[in-house]
């Protein structure tokens, strides 16, 4: 996955890889920097698991969890292979509650995040 900021600041962009988007059911994300209220960088094991009603997506114990889960407020999106550590993206009056993603270095997109949302 990869995590990119619009030019003007505004939406954070969150692209998925092919084989990602077919496991997810969904190829990118699209969220309002102004309804991210935080991002960081935690180890896969301290993320909460979250919502168990998966709809749609894919989940292999141990190995993937991809998709969306839940339902609104407590809506989670995930999209992990088996990366460590993970970024854990809260939102506010989205879509999703949380996004909890996997990509090459979790603290740098977590950094520019932050940059976008200051």
């Amino acid at each position: 996955m990869k995590v990119v900021i619009s030019d003007d600041g505004r939406f954070a962009r969150f692209r998925l890889a092919p084989l990602e988007a077919l496991l997810a059911l969904k190829r990118n994300l699209e969220v309002p920097v102004d309804r991210i209220t935080s991002a960081g960088a935690m180890p896969r094991a301290d993320v909460s698991f979250g919502p168990i009603i998966r709809a749609p997506g894919t989940y292999v114990p141990g190995l993937v969890r991809f998709g969306s889960y839940g339902r609104k407020p407590n809506r989670h999106f995930w999209a992990v292979f088996r990366q460590d550590p993970v970024l854990v993206v809260d939102c506010e009056n989205w879509d999703y509650a949380r996004l909890v993603v996997g990509v090459k270095d979790a603290a740098h997109s977590a950094g520019a995040l932050h940059l976008a949302m200051s």
